[in-house]
């Protein structure tokens, strides 16, 4: 059967995103996906979006950084009606922003929704408010922090054609928001006591913070940090590294910088939080560690220890857009078959799980 799908993503960051814009990635990507598939996609974004080929409409010509509920929610409200008015009618409704739940009132076709975001009563509640549209978790972890019912889980997938595996150039690679929760201070640490170069490529969260805390450190330990990186520059720089370092300090509810390494050939040395332990194959495609002096001893073996195509092949198998485009379209078919109340879904639905 062929599907029609509207996608409705948020309206703080154009689809793709240009540099920061984890849920925007996701949704292109899914967009792309699906169109490959022989879906007809129509994404609700922002004017500046661009994505050859795929139907995107919009209420905001430009994105409206920074997040505003108010902004989110006349941009939901408008997609929602928009998608009612629409002459061709849509098989499933797939919402990536919480506040269109709010308004799935609004819409007459099925409305699934992705959590892209870790607890917050106030989303809870929204959800407890509309419990005919089905919740989707992007990790076991996630789905567990979540009171209101999650129906299933989809792990996050990417193109793996983004990712060229490259010579390791010896450095590790701290890639992601400098702040507490990104573990940033422990990344230099374990790179100092492993004695190996640390890259650090992303933007201080908490500006305070990170003069504070993090850029004597910079400076003391010779650390080479490089800014924000997208695009090919984040694809090489991820490439090149020995490895990713992901000492994340709370419960994270995927982490995709933690695939785009392995679909580089990378491996991944994480802390076991959030959604580490069903990304990361321990032994294989990284190492799941207790503490940074065990992410030390990885960081010294990870030269010699990791197969870096069998890195690559592994997640070309579960972390492809494929495969998260596959998962979502059993969904689809699942949500247009079923009504509010009959749906349910596994919450390991997704092949990657």
């Amino acid at each position: 059967m062929s599907l029609r799908v509207a996608l409705v993503s948020t309206p703080f960051v154009p689809v793709p995103p240009r540099g920061y814009g984890g849920t925007e990635l996701v949704v292109a990507e899914l967009a792309r996906a699906l169109t490959a598939r022989g879906v007809e996609v129509v994404v609700y974004s922002t004017g500046d979006s661009s994505l050859p080929g795929i139907e995107i409409r919009s209420y905001f010509p430009k994105a409206q950084w920074p997040p505003d509920k108010e902004l989110e929610q006349v941009h939901a409200t408008w997609a929602l009606r928009d998608i009612a008015k629409d002459s061709l009618g849509f098989d499933v409704v797939h919402v990536h922003t919480p506040w269109a739940v709010e308004m799935a009132r609004l819409c007459p076709y099925p409305v699934i929704c992705t959590l892209h975001h870790d607890f917050h009563q106030e989303l809870t509640d929204l959800y407890l408010r509309a419990p005919q549209v089905p919740l989707v978790a992007i990790s076991r972890s996630q789905a567990r922090s979540e009171p209101a019912k999650v129906s299933a889980v989809v792990h996050h997938g990417l193109d793996p054609r983004r990712f060229t595996p490259r010579r390791d150039q010896g450095y590790l690679l701290f890639l992601g928001r400098y702040d507490k929760d990104k573990g940033v201070a422990e990344a230099i640490e374990v790179a100092v006591r492993a004695n190996l170069p640390l890259v650090m490529a992303g933007r201080p969260h908490d500006v305070e913070y990170y003069q504070r805390e993090i850029l004597p450190l910079v400076k003391k330990h010779g650390v080479i940090e490089v800014g924000p990186v997208s695009g090919e520059r984040k694809a090489a720089l991820l490439a090149r590294s020995r490895a990713l370092v992901f000492p994340v300090a709370w419960e994270e509810p995927f982490g995709l910088v933690m695939i785009e390494a392995m679909l580089s050939g990378v491996p991944v040395l994480a802390f076991s939080r959030g959604a580490v332990p069903e990304i990361v194959e321990d032994g294989r495609t990284g190492v799941i560690c207790d503490d940074a002096t065990e992410m030390v001893a990885a960081a010294r073996v990870a030269e010699n220890f990791f197969d870096r195509g069998l890195i690559r092949r592994t997640a070309q198998q579960r972390w492809s857009s494929s495969r998260m485009a596959n998962d979502y379209l059993q969904l689809y078919r699942w949500a247009f078959a079923a009504t509010g109340d009959d749906f349910e879904v596994s919450r390991d639905t997704a092949a990657g799980a």
